[in-house]
C-alpha cells in the first residue's frame, strides 16, 4: 500500500460501527444537495492587503463605476500588457468586482463548479481518519490547531469535526483556523460550521487582532478566520488545502523547443486593439522579461521540473505559502495533506475558465467566471522539500487513496443504513465519482507532507 494510503484498520472499524450504532442501527446519513458533475474547482486564494469586507458600492471598480473588464482596458492600454498572474489576480480577488469578492453563488448547481466534500460525506470522513492515524504515530497529546486553506463552503472541516469529535478530540484539545479571503464565503462558512453566530473584528481592532472573524462550534470547539497563514498562532498543526492551489495566480513562461539554449519568454494579456470594447487577447513577450529572468536563472538546471517542457505555469505565490507550511510544521510539529487536480509536469497549457459549470472563455467578462490551472505537483514538491525542512509523500490518485481507506467499507454500512433507494443511488454514484478512474478518481491527487525530522 503506497506510504499516502497507510492507515489503522481498527480506527476505521471503530468509526464504522459507531456511526453504524448511533441511533439503534442506523447510521448517520449527511446529504448533499448539489449536483454531482465534478467540475473541477474549488478556490480560494491568500494574498494579502485586501478588503474584508466587499464595498457597499457595486459593481464598479473605484468611484467611476466602470467593470472590472473596462478598468483592465484602461490600465493595459496606459501601461501596457500584464502578466497572467495579475491578471488572474485581479479577475478573482478585485475588491470591487472580483469573482470571489463579489459573486455570492459559487458552489453546487447555482454556481460555477463542485468539490469533493460536496459530493459525499465519505470524502470528508475518510480525510479525517487519515489525520486520526497519522496523529497517533506523533505520540503528541497537547493543544492541535486544525487548519484549512481555502475552505469553500464550510463542508470538508464540517465533516472532519464530526468524525474528530467521534474521536475523542474535544475543545480543549483542538481550535480551528480557516484561511480565507472572501467575506460571503467567510459567511457562508459560518453558518455551516457557528450557525452563523460569529464576532466580526472591527477594522479599529486589527492592529491588535490578526484574525478576521472568530466563532464557536455547536459542540465549543473555537473557531477563527484569518487572512493570510502566516498570522496564525504556532502550534503543532494539521494543514489541509482541497482545490486551494489550483486557485492561485500563475506565470506562463515558454520558448521556442528548437531554439537550443533559447531564453525564457513570458505570455502576457494585452488589449485587442481590433475591437471597440474591452477585449483581450494573449500574446507571448519580444523578449525576455523579469520574472521570465529569474525562472530561468532558478530552474534552468533543475532537468527534473524542465525538462523536453517548452511551456510552464508556475505560482511564486504557492511557493511562499508552501514555505510557510514547511517552515510551520519543522518548528513548531505537525503534517499536512494536499487534495487537488493537477499532474507531475505532462501538462503545458490549463489555463481555463468555469461559468455555470461549463467551460468559459478566460479573457472574456473578467471576473464573472472562475479561473483556475492545474496543479503541478512537481513544482509544488520541490517548493515544499526546498529548504529542507519537509518531505513530501505522494501524489496519490483520489481514488487509489479512498480505496486504500476502505471507502468501500465505508459506502456499504452507509448504504446499510437506508430503505432510502434514491439516497441508496445517490450514495453509490456519489462514491463513483470521487473514485471512477474516467471521473475524479484519477485526476484528482493527494500530496502529504511531513517534518524532515521525522
Amino acid at each position: 500500500m503506497n506510504a499516502l494510503g497507510r492507515c489503522c484498520k481498527s480506527r476505521l472499524q471503530t468509526f464504522l460501527c459507531t456511526t453504524a450504532c448511533a441511533a439503534k442501527g442506523t447510521g448517520r446519513v449527511f446529504t448533499r444537495s448539489q449536483c454531482y458533475k465534478a467540475v473541477n474547482r474549488r478556490a480560494v486564494t491568500e494574498l494579502k492587503n485586501l478588503r474584508r469586507d466587499p464595498p457597499k458600492e457595486s459593481p464598479g471598480v473605484g468611484g467611476d463605476r466602470r467593470t472590472l473588464a473596462q478598468a483592465l482596458h484602461a490600465r493595459i492600454r496606459a501601461t501596457g500588457p500584464i502578466t497572467v498572474a495579475t491578471y488572474m489576480r485581479e479577475v478573482l480577488l478585485n475588491p470591487a468586482a472580483g469573482y470571489y469578492s463579489t459573486k455570492e453563488n459559487v458552489f453546487g448547481t447555482a454556481g460555477d463548479f463542485i468539490t469533493a466534500p460536496e459530493i459525499g460525506q465519505i470524502f470528508g470522513e475518510l480525510i479525517a481518519v487519515w489525520c486520526i492515524n497519522e496523529l497517533q504515530k506523533f505520540n503528541y497529546d497537547g493543544h492541535i490547531q486544525l487548519i484549512e486553506l481555502g475552505p469553500g463552503k464550510g463542508t470538508l472541516m464540517h465533516d472532519v469535526l464530526r468524525v474528530f469529535e467521534r474521536f475523542g478530540l474535544s475543545k480543549e484539545r483542538l481550535s480551528v483556523h480557516l484561511v480565507e479571503m472572501s467575506s460571503n464565503l467567510q459567511r457562508i462558512q459560518a453558518e455551516r460550521l457557528c450557525n452563523g453566530s460569529v464576532h466580526r473584528i472591527a477594522e479599529c481592532d486589527e492592529a491588535d487582532q490578526l484574525h478576521v472573524q472568530e466563532g464557536t462550534t455547536r459542540s465549543g470547539i473555537n473557531l477563527r478566520w484569518y487572512s493570510d497563514i502566516v498570522d496564525i498562532p504556532k502550534g503543532f498543526s494539521i494543514i489541509l488545502a482541497n482545490e486551494f492551489f489550483d486557485a492561485l495566480p500563475v506565470h506562463v513562461f515558454c520558448k521556442e523547443p528548437k531554439e537550443e539554449g533559447a531564453q525564457w519568454k513570458e505570455v502576457l494579456v494585452d488589449i485587442n486593439a481590433n475591437e471597440k470594447e474591452a477585449c483581450f487577447r494573449f500574446i507571448q513577450s519580444n523578449k525576455a522579461t523579469p520574472y521570465s529572468v529569474v525562472f530561468g536563472k532558478r530552474f534552468d538546471r533543475k532537468e527534473q521540473l524542465v525538462k523536453d517542457r517548452n511551456r510552464i505555469e508556475v505560482s511564486f505565490e504557492t511557493e511562499q505559502i508552501a514555505q510557510t507550511i514547511a517552515k510551520r510544521i519543522d518548528e513548531h510539529g505537525g503534517f499536512g495533506l494536499i487534495i487537488d487536480y493537477g499532474h507531475e509536469g505532462d501538462k503545458m497549457d490549463t489555463l481555463r475558465s468555469f461559468k455555470s459549470h461549463k467551460l468559459h472563455d478566460p479573457l472574456q467578462e473578467p471576473g464573472s467566471a472562475d479561473l483556475t490551472v492545474d496543479v503541478d505537483f512537481g513544482f509544488l514538491k520541490h517548493f515544499l522539500e526546498q529548504d529542507e525542512k519537509a518531505v513530501t509523500i505522494g501524489p496519490v490518485s483520489q481514488g487509489s487513496f479512498l480505496e486504500a481507506m476502505e471507502g468501500s467499507a465505508r459506502l456499504k454500512s452507509l448504504l446499510s443504513s437506508t430503505a432510502d433507494e434514491n439516497y441508496r443511488k445517490v450514495l453509490i454514484q456519489g462514491y463513483d465519482e470521487l473514485t471512477n478512474p474516467a471521473k475524479m478518481g484519477e485526476r484528482f491527487k493527494l500530496l502529504s507532507v511531513f517534518p524532515l525530522s521525522l
